[in-house]
C-alpha cells in the first residue's frame, strides 16, 4: 500500500505536469481544447448527475435520473450518450462541498489520467515484478498522446478499468480463486458503466487474452476455467444490466447504432499511428508528423487519426516482445496479440473486413460503436505493458546501470508526450439571466430555445437548463430522437402556423430567444414577452380557446385535388430492381416490391411496400424493410407502420394519423410524441398512389402537404412530356414527372426525383431515378401484376 500511495503521488505530479496550468486554475480554465459541443454536453451530463443526486438520490435506484430534462418529451435521454454515473458518484462529495460543476469536471479530468496510470502500475508490476518498469508502463498508459487527442471527450479517459480487467484475468487463470473470479466481472462491469464504447472494447481485449492464455497453459478442455470465466461474464452482466436497460430501450426506440458504411468512416489507417495530436509539442506544433497536402504523409482529419504513441513507446514494445519472449513468452504472446487485435480492429471494416463484420453480427453492442479508432486503446495498454518487459530486460542487461536506463526511458517518453502549457479554454456559462428569470416562476413548463437546431447550436439552452430545471425541447447527443427533426424543422419559422401547431402540440410553456418573435395578427396573444434580457428574450405561450380554434383554420391552406377514381385494385403487385449506378459500374443494389393488399375495418385501402438489398451490398449495408400504410377513400393516411433491419439496427415505428385534429401520432418503441398534421397531408406512400389517380398532360403542375417521419414539407409536382421508357425489352410509354420537396431547414442537398409513370390507365411507376449526395439510384420496373 505505501508503494501504491507513492506511485499515486507521482501521477498526480505527472498529471498535473501534463495538463499544466490547469491545476492553477480548476474554477476558472476548462479542461477540453474546445469548450463548445462534447465538453459542453457532458458538463450538463454531470450537472445533471450531480444535481439529481443531491436532491433525488432515490432516482438513482428507480432508473428515474436517465429520464433527463433534454429533447422533450421523449424519456431515456441521459443514455443517448455515456451518463458518466459512476464518475458522477466519485465527483459528488466535491460537489456537495463546492457546488462548483466546473471544479468537478476539472477534477475528474485530471483524476481518470491518474487513476489510469496507476491501474496500469498495478497491473505491470504484477507481470513484471520490477517497481521501475511499472513507472514506465503507468506513465505510457497514463499520459499517452492518445489522451489529449481526445481531450475533449471526457468519457474517453475512463480507462482506469481496462489494466484492472486484465490484472484479474491474470490472477483468475494463476490461482483460480473465488474472489479474483468475481473480480473480474465486477471489474469489467464496472467499465461498461464508465464508459460503453470501453466495455465492448475492454469485453473484447479480455476474450482474446483468455484466449491465448489457455492455448499458451494448454488448457483449452479445462472446464473448471471455463466455469469461472462464464462466470465472471456473468457477474459483468448482473453489474451493468440495470444501467443498461436504459440503452437497450434507447436502441429500440431511437434507432440508435451504426452500420458497417458509418463504422468507416471513424476507422484508423495505418498512417493514423504515424500522425501525432496538433497539440503535441515535438511532432504536432512542428509538424513533423502533421504534414499538409502534398507532403510525406497525408494528413487524416479527426481525433481519431492522430494515434501515434511516440518512438521511444514502440522500440520499448518492441524490445519487450522480443526479450519476453526469450524470458515471459507467455505475457509477450498475450500482449503482443491483445495489441495486434487493436490495431486491426481499429481499421474498422475496411481492415480485416470479416473479422470486424463478424464481431458486429455476434457481439452485442458493436452496432454502437461509431470509432472503430478506439480499439487503439488496446494496443496502447499492450504497449505499456511490453514497453515494462522492455526496460525490465534493459535493466538486467546493464544492472550497474539500471537506475540510469529508467530514468533515459521515463525522460524520452515525457519528452514525446509533451504538450507544453495547454492553452484551456474559459468554461461555457453556466447562468444567465434568463436562466435566473425561468427558475423564479412557478410550475415545470417546457422550454424551448431559439434558434434549434441539430448541432452544438443547442448546448448552451442545455447548461441553462441545469439553472432553472425545467425539461427542454432542445439537445444534443450521439443519438436523437426519432421525432426531434420533424420539431427543427417546425420551429425554423418561428412564429408561422406550422410552428405555433408544434408549440400547441408539445405544450410547451416558454421560448427563449435571442430575437424578437412577433406572432401573425390572429395569434397576437399568443407569444407574451415575459422578460427582456442583453441577450435573450423570454416569452411565454398562453392559449386561448378562440387562438386554438383560428389555429386549426389557418393550418388547413388551399386544399389540394380530390384523387380520381382508384386505378388499382387488391392483388396488384409492382416488382423493381434497384441499381446502384454511381461510379463506373450499374451494379443491382437491391430490389423493392408495392403492393395492394386486402383492407381491414374502416379503412379503404392497405398499401404495402417491402426492400432488401442485394447480397453484395449487405456486406457494407444491409436493409431489410417492411412498410404498410393504411388510407381513406380520399387516399388520406391512417396509419403507418415501419419494420426495418439496418444493420443490426431494429426498428419498429408506428404513426397514427388524425386528420380531424390536425396531429400525427408517432411511437417508436415505447417513446412516444403527438406532431401537427397538416390539413390534406399524405405520407410518402399514399402521395405515390393518390399522384397515380390524378389525370396527367405535359405541362400541369401539382402541389400537395406531405408528412414524412412527423416531418411537415411540401411536394410541388410538375408534369413533363410523354417519353419512351425500354425495359427489358418493353418500350412504354410514360409521362415524365419530376416532384420537388420543399424543406424548410436545408439539412443537406435535396435530392432530385424524375419519376416515368405509364401513359395507360394505371400510371404503373416504371422508373425513379434519385440522385442525392450518397450518389444516384435508378428503379427499374421488373414485373407487373394488375391483382
Amino acid at each position: 500500500m505505501r508503494r501504491i500511495w507513492i506511485a499515486a503521488a507521482v501521477y498526480a505530479l505527472s498529471a498535473a505536469l501534463f495538463t499544466w496550468p490547469l491545476v492553477l486554475h480548476l474554477t476558472t480554465l476548462f479542461g477540453a481544447s474546445d469548450p463548445s459541443g462534447d465538453p459542453s454536453l457532458y458538463l450538463w451530463t454531470l450537472g445533471w448527475d450531480l444535481k439529481t443526486l443531491s436532491t433525488h438520490p432515490l432516482w438513482l435506484l428507480s432508473g428515474r435520473i436517465f429520464d433527463a430534462n433534454i429533447f422533450f418529451p421523449a424519456t431515456g435521454t441521459l443514455a443517448y450518450s455515456d451518463p458518466l454515473l459512476l464518475q458522477a458518484l466519485f465527483l459528488w462529495p466535491v460537489y456537495a462541498v463546492t457546488h462548483n460543476l466546473v471544479l468537478c469536471y476539472n477534477v475528474l479530468l485530471l483524476a481518470s489520467l491518474v487513476a489510469s496510470a496507476l491501474a496500469m502500475h498495478v497491473l505491470a508490476r504484477s507481470l513484471v515484478s520490477s517497481e521501475a518498469a511499472a513507472y514506465v508502463a503507468g506513465l505510457i498508459f497514463g499520459f499517452a498522446p492518445y489522451h489529449f487527442t481526445h481531450l475533449n471527450h471526457i468519457q474517453l479517459q475512463a480507462l482506469y478499468f481496462l489494466p484492472l480487467s486484465f490484472f484479474f484475468l491474470q490472477r483468475m487463470f494463476l490461482a483460480e480463486r473465488r474472489a479474483d473470479t468475481i473480480a473480474l466481472g465486477v471489474v469489467m462491469g464496472l467499465q461498461a458503466i464508465s464508459s460503453v464504447y470501453y466495455g465492448i472494447i475492454g469485453g473484447v481485449g479480455i476474450t482474446c487474452a483468455a484466449i491465448v492464455l489457455a492455448l499458451v497453459e494448454r488448457r483449452r478442455r479445462d472446464w473448471r476455467l471455463l466455469r469461472r470465466g462464464l462466470a465472471a461474464m456473468a457477474v459483468a452482466l448482473l453489474v451493468a444490466l440495470p444501467w443498461s436497460i436504459p440503452y437497450l430501450r434507447v436502441a429500440r426506440e431511437a434507432a440508435a447504432g451504426r452500420n458497417l458504411s458509418e463504422a468507416a468512416r471513424g476507422s484508423a489507417s495505418l498512417v493514423s499511428y504515424l500522425q501525432a495530436p496538433p497539440t503535441n509539442l515535438l511532432y504536432g506544433r512542428t509538424e513533423w508528423l502533421r504534414p499538409g497536402p502534398g507532403q510525406w504523409l497525408p494528413r487524416e482529419d479527426g481525433p481519431e487519426q492522430s494515434l501515434f504513441p511516440g518512438f521511444s513507446v514502440m522500440l520499448l514494445a518492441v524490445g519487450g516482445a522480443v526479450a519476453g519472449w526469450r524470458a515471459s513468452r507467455k505475457t509477450a504472446l498475450v500482449y503482443a496479440t491483445v495489441g495486434g487485435l487493436g490495431v486491426v480492429l481499429s481499421l474498422g471494416p475496411d481492415g480485416i473486413r470479416w473479422l470486424y463484420g463478424g464481431l458486429y453480427d455476434l457481439l452485442p453492442g458493436m452496432q454502437a460503436i461509431r470509432a472503430p479508432a478506439r480499439f487503439t486503446v488496446l494496443a496502447l495498454c499492450a504497449g505499456a505493458v511490453l514497453a515494462a518487459l522492455g526496460v525490465d530486460a534493459l535493466r538486467r542487461r546493464f544492472a550497474r546501470a539500471a537506475p540510469v536506463v529508467t530514468a533515459c526511458a521515463m525522460l524520452a517518453i515525457c519528452i514525446e508526450f509533451a504538450s507544453g502549457a495547454v492553452p484551456f479554454p474559459r468554461p461555457p456559462a453556466l447562468s444567465s439571466e434568463a436562466g435566473a428569470w425561468l427558475a423564479a416562476q412557478p410550475g415545470s413548463g417546457a422550454v424551448i430555445c431559439l434558434p434549434m437546431g441539430f448541432e452544438t447550436v443547442n448546448t448552451p439552452c442545455m447548461l441553462q437548463s441545469l439553472e432553472h430545471g425545467r425539461p427542454i425541447v432542445n439537445g444534443y447527443s450521439g443519438v436523437r430522437p426519432p421525432f426531434y427533426s420533424a420539431i427543427v424543422e417546425s420551429m425554423s419559422h418561428t412564429p408561422e402556423v406550422e410552428s405555433l401547431l408544434a408549440l400547441r402540440d408539445l405544450r410547451a410553456e416558454y421560448i427563449v430567444s435571442d430575437r424578437p418573435i412577433v406572432a401573425p395578427p390572429p395569434f397576437a396573444d399568443v407569444l407574451v414577452e415575459r422578460a427582456q434580457f442583453s441577450t435573450q428574450r423570454v416569452y411565454q405561450v398562453m392559449w386561448s380557446p378562440e387562438a386554438a380554434s383560428m389555429l386549426t383554420v389557418a393550418a388547413s391552406g388551399a386544399p389540394p385535388p380530390e384523387p380520381g377514381p382508384a386505378n388499382f385494385a387488391v392483388g396488384e403487385s409492382a416488382t423493381y430492381r434497384v441499381r446502384w449506378t454511381s461510379g463506373p459500374l450499374a451494379a443491382q443494389a437491391g430490389e423493392a416490391t408495392i403492393s395492394v393488399a386486402p383492407p381491414k375495418a374502416a379503412e379503404a385501402f392497405r398499401f404495402a411496400v417491402a426492400a432488401t438489398t442485394a447480397a453484395w451490398v449487405s456486406k457494407f449495408y444491409e436493409v431489410d424493410a417492411k412498410l404498410e400504410t393504411t388510407a381513406s377513400s380520399r387516399l388520406l393516411p391512417l396509419e403507418h407502420l415501419e419494420t426495418i433491419v439496418e444493420s443490426g439496427r431494429h426498428i419498429d415505428r408506428r404513426h397514427q394519423y388524425d386528420g380531424a385534429s390536425g396531429q400525427v401520432h408517432l411511437t417508436t418503441g415505447g417513446a412516444a410524441v403527438t406532431l401537427p398534421l397538416a390539413m390534406n397531408a399524405r405520407d410518402p406512400i399514399t402521395a405515390l398512389f393518390y399522384v397515380r389517380t390524378l389525370p396527367l398532360a405535359t405541362g400541369s403542375t401539382l402541389s400537395f402537404p406531405l408528412t414524412n417521419n412527423g416531418l411537415a414539407t411540401r411536394v410541388d409536382l410538375t408534369v413533363g412530356p410523354l417519353e419512351t421508357i425500354t425495359l427489358d425489352g418493353r418500350a412504354w410509354s410514360a409521362w415524365k414527372v419530376q416532384p420537388r420537396i420543399r424543406q424548410r431547414v436545408a439539412r443537406r442537398s435535396a435530392p432530385v426525383i424524375t419519376a416515368w409513370l405509364s401513359a395507360d390507365a394505371h400510371h404503373i411507376p416504371v422508373l425513379i431515378e434519385v440522385a442525392a449526395q450518397f450518389g444516384t439510384v435508378r428503379v427499374e420496373l421488373a414485373g407487373y401484376r394488375a391483382q
